[in-house]
């Protein structure tokens, strides 16, 4: 291998289920995908890709063909886990890109120190957090908590309750089915868009930043803090922000 190459590796596996399936994964860089496959059974695609220090590439080929010819996948039952390694040395300078396919019944929980983590199309409950990088969740008919340091979140069309924290990002939640929903951000922006015709308790606050909401029966409102009931009242819908717009719609 030249100095100016990249070592990158791959492995795959496929692993079979006897019922519902438990989901843990996580990458200290890179990123996670999971998505709605086939029932009784999970598919893992994994790339491993170097990342040059200034001290070159130190060994890093070395740990990745380790990895290759011993992934870091763990089946126990129905428990899957995709990415720890008792190890830690191995993933030094390595960056893991994960693409995962459940059953539609798994339970989902993603971490990720530097990357990205993306979940779409499972019944749930799904869990991610990541400490810089973005989530995306989208179709997801369970519970959702999303916990992002620096980065973006998004949980589109979700008919279960939502719970997302961001420290230094904004945040965007969309619903089907009329649930509960707490969203607080730092320094970001909060946009809701609630179910066409459903009923909600209302409360929310921003320090710096404009809030924009539908037509509602008041309880109290100023110009930075509001609360009171939207068609009739139902699920509680609890927003705060330190510096940030909140828009409900």
């Amino acid at each position: 291998m030249k100095q100016t190459e990249q070592a990158e590796g791959t492995f795959e596996a496929v692993l079979s289920l006897t019922g519902p399936a438990t989901l843990d994964v996580a990458v200290d860089s890179g990123f996670v995908r999971v998505r709605a496959g086939d029932t009784g059974k999970v598919l893992i695609r994994g790339i491993l890709r170097a990342r040059r220090s200034l001290f070159g590439w130190g060994g890093v080929e070395d740990r990745i063909r380790q990895l290759e010819s011993k992934p870091p996948v763990e089946q126990n039952g129905n428990t899957i886990r995709v990415g720890d390694v008792a190890d830690r040395w191995l993933l030094r300078g390595v960056s893991l890109f994960l693409e995962i396919a459940v059953p539609g019944d798994t339970r989902i929980r993603a971490l990720a120190d530097s990357g990205d983590i993306r979940v779409e199309g499972i019944s749930g409950p799904v869990e991610c957090e990541t400490d810089s990088g973005d989530i995306l969740i989208r179709e997801v008919t369970g519970r959702v908590h999303a916990e992002a340091d620096s980065g973006d979140i998004e949980a589109l069309d979700i008919a279960g309750d939502i719970e997302a924290t961001a420290d230094s990002g904004d945040i965007r939640i969309s619903q089907t089915v009329a649930a509960p929903v707490r969203a607080e951000a730092d320094s970001g922006a909060i946009s809701v868009k609630l179910v066409p015709g459903a009923g909600y308790n209302i409360s929310v606050e921003t320090d710096h930043g404009r809030i924009t909401l539908p037509e509602m029966e008041w309880r109290a409102r100023s110009e930075k803090e509001a609360s009171g009931r939207i068609r009739g009242g139902g699920p509680v819908v609890d927003l705060e922000t330190d510096s940030g717009d909140i828009d409900v719609a």
